[in-house]
């Protein structure tokens, strides 16, 4: 009987033993993420440990960053573990690691189906980073860094040579909200464009500027629908005057969750969609927007802000959390997306005076004369736009 006891109180203590190395091993990887991932919505981290022995674990899972699974690896051996390394990283299984997005608008998606979660959008002639497939779906990185899956038909995939070309040709912009290239012979569409699509030009007629879809598509846009895409357009640091009136033009324009083309918008894919075409490319969300550029007292008040500057709001007073974000237009008033892209004010004497978001508005922060800072990269400075 005492045996048996024995034997129970060692099964127990083992247990017990493996659990707490199983929920330090555990707490060090939270830690290592914690202090080297700054956000999983821009940076792959997905890793799990399965016990094999009492000190011994196979690491699997997914980065993005071959060094960080060295330094992961180098630091839970440090502490006493026995790793085995299962950790692939990305991008896995892909022949081409770049590739452009062929549709006016593709969707990003949370996982690899039609019914996972809409958490952005990518223009045509977007270049972005390959990382994985999973059947029809391809999991992508955009140069404002975010992560999601999207339809893999929806892209152009190329070679190094092919990357190299495309970041050295001759290029337009699409400034036109909605607009279409024809063929030439036909007169008939070949493809439809948005603001911000980018095409490679082949030559200018007569009949407007002549372009290659990335799907190579040839056919002819309007010229005064595009602009060249080059620095003698997109200037630095930005206009403020023409960032104000790109936002205007977006007036009225519903809300999308998601949303990030002069289609439909969320609030911070109205900022970023008002700055890309300036040229420059905000961070995703507006809680990722809030990190970036010249930090500016509020409660200053509105008198001390300028044109141009993102206003950021929580959802309640009380809260610090940001979860919306306006562009200030000057003389009280910001334009944002809430329910439809619409102007605001923060003065209590103006009728469009806004009491929620006036008692809301949490930071500020100046975009201008902050170009080449981080989360506030001039396209043609972005390396996946130009060599």
């Amino acid at each position: 009987m005492n045996v048996e006891k024995n034997v129970i109180i060692l099964l127990i203590s083992l247990l017990f033993l493996h659990c707490k190395n199983d929920k330090v091993l555990e707490n060090s990887v939270s830690d290592f993420k914690d202090t080297y991932v700054e956000d999983s919505r821009e940076q792959v981290f997905d890793v799990s440990a399965e016990r094999v022995a009492r000190r011994t674990y196979i690491l699997n899972g997914e980065l993005d960053n071959a060094s960080l699974k060295e330094a992961l690896i180098s630091k839970l051996t440090e502490e006493g573990f026995k790793i085995q390394d299962s950790i692939r990283i990305l991008p896995f299984g892909v022949p081409e690691n770049y590739a452009l997005v062929e549709l006016s608008v593709t969707t990003l998606r949370e996982g690899p189906s039609h019914i996972s979660s809409m958490l952005s959008q990518a223009l045509m002639g977007t270049p972005v980073k390959v990382l994985k497939k999973d059947g029809g779906w391809t999991y992508v990185q955009t140069p404002d860094n975010y992560l999601g899956w999207c339809e893999a038909g929806s892209l152009h995939y190329m070679d190094e040579d092919e990357w190299d070309e495309w970041k050295t040709a001759r290029r337009i912009m699409v400034t036109k909200r909605s607009t279409v290239v024809k063929n030439l012979e036909k007169n008939n569409v070949v493809r439809d464009l948005v603001a911000g699509n980018i095409l490679v030009v082949k030559e200018e007629t007569s009949e407007g500027v002549v372009v290659e879809t990335p799907d190579g598509k040839i056919g002819v846009v309007d010229a005064d629908q595009v602009v060249p895409f080059e620095g003698s357009v997109f200037k630095l640091p930005v206009d403020v005057d023409d960032v104000k009136a790109d936002a205007l033009d977006l007036l009225g324009t519903p809300y999308l969750w998601g949303g990030t083309s002069v289609r439909a918008l969320d609030c911070s894919g109205f900022t970023k969609t008002v700055y890309q075409l300036q040229g420059v490319i905000l961070a995703r969300d507006a809680s990722l927007q809030v990190r970036h550029g010249e930090k500016v007292a509020v409660n200053g008040g509105w008198q001390s802000f300028e044109t141009g500057d993102l206003l950021f709001f929580s959802p309640r007073p009380d809260s610090e959390r940001i979860t919306h974000v306006g562009i200030y237009l000057g003389n009280s008033e910001f334009i944002h997306e809430a329910g439809r892209v619409r102007i605001n004010s923060l003065d209590s004497t103006k009728t469009h005076f806004s009491k929620y978001r006036a008692r809301t508005l949490k930071q500020i922060r100046r975009v201008s004369g902050m170009e080449g800072a981080e989360g506030i990269v001039p396209m043609l400075k972005h390396p996946w736009y130009v060599n």
